[in-house]
């Protein structure tokens, strides 16, 4: 009786092992597996690209909402480059695009043209970092 007992619990946990092994494995969804050297050059020229925009739009006295859906696309921009070289430089952009955000929804202008003045610096300067490495 304890075999046959033994033999059920086995059979059970391998069975549930076998059931979540292929979800445990599974690639993180968005994660772009073995980005090409072209690729994340093209990401970083599109998310300079769309930060000098919104920059661009902030010297023009754009429309607010069209500014912040500007910011977004930078922000998914720079977030498709998968670079371990440029990482933390790469969240403190995110982080000054965030502010510049926070300071247009509070509606300083200015505030946020200085801190997307430093925002495309430091794009810039993330493909700086990625191209010298």
């Amino acid at each position: 009786m304890t075999l046959l007992k033994k033999l059920v619990i086995a059979s059970f946990i391998g069975t549930a092992m076998i059931a979540t092994a292929p979800t445990a494995m599974a690639k993180p969804a968005g994660k772009i597996e073995n980005q090409s050297q072209e690729g994340v050059l093209a990401a970083f020229d599109e998310s300079i690209a769309a930060a000098e925009a919104v920059l661009e739009g902030l010297n023009s006295g754009a429309d607010k909402e069209a500014l912040l859906e500007k910011m977004k696309d930078a922000k998914q921009a720079l977030n498709r480059i998968e670079s371990a070289t440029v990482n933390r430089e790469k969240e403190r952009a995110n982080a000054l695009l965030k502010q510049a955000r926070a300071e247009l929804l509070k509606g300083d202008t200015e505030a946020s043209k200085a801190s997307m003045i430093e925002t495309v610096a430091k794009f810039k300067s993330l493909k700086q970092i990625f191209v010298s490495f």
